[in-house]
């Protein structure tokens, strides 16, 4: 029987897929909606572990809050210009991404 996968390993192991990829990198994602957006002062190893221990509460209080956003079209437009890079990983089928403090 499979023991319950406790959010301290879960975070261990995002942190350890957690990296750094350009918009180019993440344009395909964003093409099939699977890009979220962790404004800056949200944890995206902590918003990873919420998604994936499916903490409802938690994650729909930052949807309300917008500590998780969709990409708009003008921010995909402006990346595709820029071609920046972000912080991410993947809470499959999506994919995490935080802006880079410049």
């Amino acid at each position: 029987m499979n023991e319950p996968v406790s959010d301290q390993h879960i975070a261990d192991k995002l942190k350890q897929e957690c990296g750094i990829v350009d918009w180019r990198t993440l344009k395909p994602h964003y093409e099939r909606d699977a890009v979220i957006i962790v404004r800056e002062g949200l944890d995206i190893i902590d918003a990873g572990v919420q998604i994936a221990a499916d903490n409802s509460d938690t994650v729909g209080r930052w949807i309300a809050d917008e500590a998780l956003v969709k990409p708009t079209s003008k921010q995909a437009g402006s990346w595709e210009r820029r071609n920046p890079n972000f912080r991410s990983v993947v809470i499959a089928p999506f994919v995490l991404i935080q802006m880079l403090s410049h």
